[in-house]
This record gives structure tokens, C-alpha cells and sequence, in this order.
């Protein structure tokens, strides 16, 4: 009886040791679980942060795009304005110079006149071109007297 009893106290040894290691295998299991579950929520958290820098940064990244091709848009008015009033600076300077080149016909073809007028003695300083005191002798228009004395001046 004495080997049963015994027998008995060692069972009810291994079972006490066997429900601790179970309550320990409990204990230790829960525990890793808190942890596995409060590291996944940590890296969702995580994730959660890093798709919202994502979100923000391509947001930022399509603003400047955006900006971007505006200034390039006013850049390209610019030029295309200035290319513009470059063309209209060409053509007045080109009217300019073909109503100068005509002023300067015009002059040449007056001084060759006088100096032709002057060589063939028909030209009186005081009296004017002879064809001038004509017209006034006849009174043709007092305009085309006016005229031609102001544009055909003798030299002083």
C-alpha cells in the first residue's frame, strides 16, 4: 500500500508539474501573442504613416508639375510676345530706312537738278529756278509756289 501511495503522490507530482507547464506554456503563449499583435499594430501604423508621406510627397510632385508647366506656358507668351514686337521693330526699321533711302533720292535728285540748273547759267541766286518764276509770273496756285519754294532752297 505503501508503493501505491506512493505511486499516487508521484502522479499527483507529475499532474501539479504538468498543469504548472501548461499555465507556464499558457502564460508565455499569451504573452507572445500581446506582443506579435502589438507589433502588428505598430507596422500597420507604420504603414498607415508611409502611405500618407506617400500620398503627400505625390501631391507636392503633381503641384509642381503643374506649376511648372504653368510657368513654362507664360514663359513661351513671353517669347512669343517679344518674338513678336521683334518682327514689328524689323518692319518699321525697314519702312524707315526705304522712306529715308527715298528722302535721300529725293535730295540727291534736287541737288542734281541745282547743279545742273548752276552749270548752264540759267540758275539766278536772288531770282530762284527759272521754271519757279514762271509759274509765279503766270499765278498758277500759290500752293504749288509755296511748295516747290520751300522744297527747292538755294544755298545762302
Amino acid at each position: 500500500m505503501a508503493s501505491k501511495r506512493q505511486l499516487e503522490g508521484k502522479v499527483e507530482e507529475i499532474n501539479k508539474s504538468l498543469d504548472d507547464k501548461e499555465e507556464a506554456t499558457q502564460y508565455i503563449t499569451q504573452a507572445m501573442t500581446r506582443q506579435y499583435e502589438a507589433m502588428q499594430e505598430q507596422l500597420v501604423d507604420k504603414i498607415t504613416q508611409l502611405e500618407m508621406t506617400v500620398q503627400d510627397l505625390q501631391d507636392k510632385l503633381e503641384e509642381s508639375e503643374l506649376e511648372l508647366e504653368r510657368k513654362m506656358r507664360e514663359k513661351e507668351a513671353v517669347i512669343s510676345s517679344k518674338n513678336e514686337e521683334i518682327a514689328n521693330m524689323k518692319n518699321k526699321m525697314e519702312d524707315m530706312a526705304q522712306e529715308f533711302g527715298g528722302m535721300l533720292k529725293e535730295t540727291l535728285d534736287k541737288m542734281r537738278e541745282r547743279i545742273e540748273l548752276s552749270n548752264s547759267g540759267g540758275f539766278d541766286a536772288d531770282s530762284g529756278v527759272p521754271i519757279q518764276r514762271q509759274m509765279e509770273e503766270v499765278g498758277e496756285g500759290t500752293n504749288t509756289t509755296a511748295t516747290r519754294s520751300s522744297i527747292v532752297q538755294h544755298p545762302s
